[in-house]
């Protein structure tokens, strides 16, 4: 037992020396979500967002919300951080499977303008919106992202009788990566190789335990 536990260690070792770092980190990024939560007595809306590189781990992102039964659309842009940025967060994550690296928790904030065109008649109002969310990068090509998770507060714009245009709201979705940012690259390269190196090290102590 002890020599099957032994060889199951050194297998697991061997997959994490051969496992690919990811290999790109995109410029830009056109994501596709579904918002859900209760603005406007909404059960559900659609958001479209475009992110672009800004810094390392800054990035430009404006979204178009769109919610058809309450006539809302809401543009609104501003500033998302990568939280992998933050170092004591990433030492947190690196022996776990959601290493800094193909995983990215962010933390976004937003302002701009919502409208509701009601027939002839259109009102619009300041929004606003803060949310802490994830993506995974299954292949870490950038190529293709999952939006995990977001959930955040808002406040949508115009105010509608009996209807609120606050609260909170959680967005899930995919996104296509186009380009290439080198500094957000290496930095995504560079979380990776620490991630494998402390697993690794983790893996070799386990091992070594075992083999006693």
């Amino acid at each position: 037992m002890k020599i099957l536990k032994v060889l199951t260690l050194l297998l697991t070792l061997s997959l994490v020396a051969f496992a690919q770092a990811p290999t790109n980190s995109p410029q830009f990024q056109v994501n596709m979500n579904f918002l859900g939560g209760r603005p406007y007595g909404q059960a559900a809306a659609l958001s479209t967002a475009v992110t672009s590189q800004f810094t390392t781990n800054t990035a430009l992102r404006f979204d178009v919300m769109a919610m058809p039964g309450a006539g809302y659309t809401g543009y609104v842009g501003g500033l998302q951080g990568n939280l992998c940025g933050i170092s004591a967060l990433e030492t947190l994550l690196s022996t776990t499977s959601l290493s800094c690296g193909k995983f990215s928790p962010y933390l976004n904030g937003q302002m701009g303008l919502g409208r509701i065109q009601s027939g002839g008649t259109s009102a619009n109002g300041l929004a606003g919106l803060v949310r802490i969310g994830a993506n995974y990068d299954p292949t870490g090509s950038g190529t293709f992202t999952l939006n995990l998770f977001e959930a955040g507060w808002g406040h949508f714009g115009p105010s509608l009788v009996g209807q609120p245009n606050n609260g909170f709201f959680y967005q899930t979705g995919i996104s296509i990566g186009l380009g290439s940012n080198a500094s957000a690259t290496a930095a995504k390269l560079a979380r990776m190789k620490r991630a494998e190196a402390k697993k690794m090290k983790k893996l070799q102590e386990q091992a070594a335990k075992a083999a006693k």
